[in-house]
């Protein structure tokens, strides 16, 4: 059976549903009819059918008789602890037994006489309205238990480390690539300080200015130290936790990512880079090295010659010493070998034969000294850098000049200009790969413009120092970059050239090896006039790793 109560009010609860356990025929269903908002009431007769529907949320209350009392016991027994409340009736309801039904669990106990439909409706208002908002708050309590399961799950299940730090910087949280990373057990790491695994200011102060100042970072570069004394290279990324009092953040979530094949795949790119800029010079170095190899070849010949010539001339001289003999001298003999002797040296011309001799020679040191400079300079180039040392980058341009040299020099004319220069904490050979690049896209723009045209263009290299820093300057007479070209010029695979003229990675390895130094590339260029990269460089040589 249902009952219908159509009156509506705002301060009241609205769809209210009633089940009203009712073993007899008469009973509470028709007192409710005060409740004043839209209700459905429904009457069952068992025990069972009214649990039911309690434990399928098809209600909001359930009023029972007090009478049979092994019914509405069971009720209450059953809806104790997780169900709707219960309000129990009687037409005849002592203080006694009012206290035993609340004790038993009910919510509350209506005495049904004259004035019974008013306070059951009452009571059942005041019940219901209690109900739902427990029912809404353990709804939002689930959510928010369900919520923080779901996001630690996914913490958990990331594959990128994650840390979720409290408001002293200590961790709160992480999941098992932060504790690969870090070296150390999950519940190792809970309550210590992030700061102590980052050797370098940087590091450290990352996820303390997330907590101080709520700022963001993104794709940071530090090292960790490992309780083993391990260095691992990696990325960093933080941010704030929602703020709380006086608007600093609850805590901070810091990503981080081994970069350690990242680093080693940057090394074999840059040498990737660097035998493919030495194969665009190798038809160039191979006729710088054959010119003086055809010279030291001729002059072997020549030598040899010359060495056939002395040695008639040295066995017409031990004739005359035999002469000289003083205990059998042959006068006659000895007067026949010197004349022997003479024509011959007058016939070889030896004054000649050791003079050329001597300059065959000097040629041919000159000719070995140069194939060693450029086979030295090739192979310091294609070096791998495992330490920073102290070097010289003048003596470093101009080595790469010197492999650059024999592609260019039919078409450019090469200025240099060094000045004294201190010492540079770096990684050297990284530092001539840079020069290459610049000068090798330096050739291209001048042979770009020039092309067959006869004329030379012009390239000119300067190095200074200006305050605590380093400067070293390729400018060149070529084609120049378009204004709309010059923010994307260091973007990896980006390039204005022919397809097969270019890959794309030579100005972004040499932005990435600069930034490596703690330095900085800048560009300045006119379009049809020419392009002048300078590289900035500071003296205490920085902290980047190689």
């Amino acid at each position: 059976m249902g009952v219908c109560l159509q009156q509506r009010s705002e301060q009241r609860p609205s769809g209210v549903r009633i089940v009203v356990l009712q073993p007899g025929r008469a009973g509470a269903a028709a007192q409710l009819g005060r409740l004043g908002v839209e209700a459905e009431v429904e009457v069952v007769h068992d025990v069972e059918r009214a649990l039911a529907r309690a434990r399928a949320g098809a209600c909001d209350l359930v009023v029972a008789a007090a009478k049979p009392s092994a019914a509405a016991e069971r009720l209450l027994e059953q809806l104790r602890h997780d169900g709707p409340p219960v309000i129990v009736v009687d037409r005849a309801l002592g203080n006694e037994a009012a206290l035993g039904w609340f004790r038993r669990g009910a919510a509350d106990c209506v005495a049904l006489g004259s004035r019974g439909s008013e306070t059951l409706a009452a009571a059942a208002l005041e019940q219901i309205r209690g109900w739902r908002a427990t029912s809404r708050r353990s709804a939002t309590g689930r959510r928010i238990q369900e919520l923080q399961r779901y996001s630690e799950d996914v913490i958990q299940k990331m594959n990128t480390a994650v840390l979720v730090v409290d408001p002293s910087g200590c961790i709160a949280s992480c999941n098992p690539p932060a504790a690969q990373i870090l070296g150390q057990p999950l519940q190792a790491l809970l309550g210590r300080r992030v700061a102590g695994w980052f050797p370098d200011a940087a590091g450290r102060g990352t996820v303390d200015r997330v907590l101080a100042e709520g700022v963001r970072f993104k794709g940071l570069e530090s090292a960790i130290t490992r309780p083993d004394g391990s260095v691992v290279p990696v990325g960093i990324s933080c941010a704030p936790i929602a703020s709380g009092q006086a608007g600093r953040p609850r805590g901070a979530v810091a990503t981080f990512q081994d970069l350690t094949e990242m680093r080693q795949l940057q090394r074999q790119v840059l040498q990737t880079e660097k035998m493919a800029s030495i194969g665009q010079l190798a038809a160039g170095v191979a006729h710088e090295i054959n010119n003086p190899m055809g010279f030291i070849h001729a002059n072997l010949f020549q030598m040899n010659e010359y060495v056939a010539e002395l040695r008639r001339v040295w066995t017409h001289v031990e004739q005359l010493q035999k002469c000289l003999d003083p205990a059998r001298p042959e006068p006659a003999a000895l007067r026949q070998a010197a004349e022997q002797l003479a024509a011959l040296v007058d016939e070889v011309d030896v004054s000649f034969v050791l003079s050329d001799l001597a300059k065959a020679i000097r040629e041919s040191q000159e000719g070995s000294e140069r194939i060693r400079h450029i086979v030295q300079d090739l192979r310091d180039f294609s070096h791998h850098d495992k330490e920073r040392v102290p070097a010289d980058l003048n003596l470093c341009l101009d080595s790469t000049a010197n492999i650059v040299w024999p592609m260019m020099k039919h078409l450019v004319v090469l200025e240099k200009e060094y000045r004294e220069l201190p010492a540079l904490d770096c990684f050297p050979m990284q530092l001539k790969q840079v020069f290459m690049n610049l000068l090798v896209n330096a050739f291209q723009a001048i042979e770009e413009k020039l092309g067959s045209s006869g004329e030379l263009g012009r390239i000119r290299l300067v190095t200074e120092r200006v305050g605590d820093d380093v400067i070293v300057s390729v400018s060149d007479t070529g084609t120049g970059i378009a204004p709309e070209h010059l923010d994307r010029i260091f973007d990896p695979f980006f390039t204005t050239k022919k397809v097969g003229v270019g890959t794309g990675l030579g100005l972004a390895t040499c932005f990435n090896i600069v930034q490596r130094h703690d330095g900085t590339l800048r560009v300045e260029s006119v379009p049809g006039e020419g392009t002048t990269c300078r590289v900035v460089l500071p003296i205490d040589g920085g902290g980047g790793e190689g």
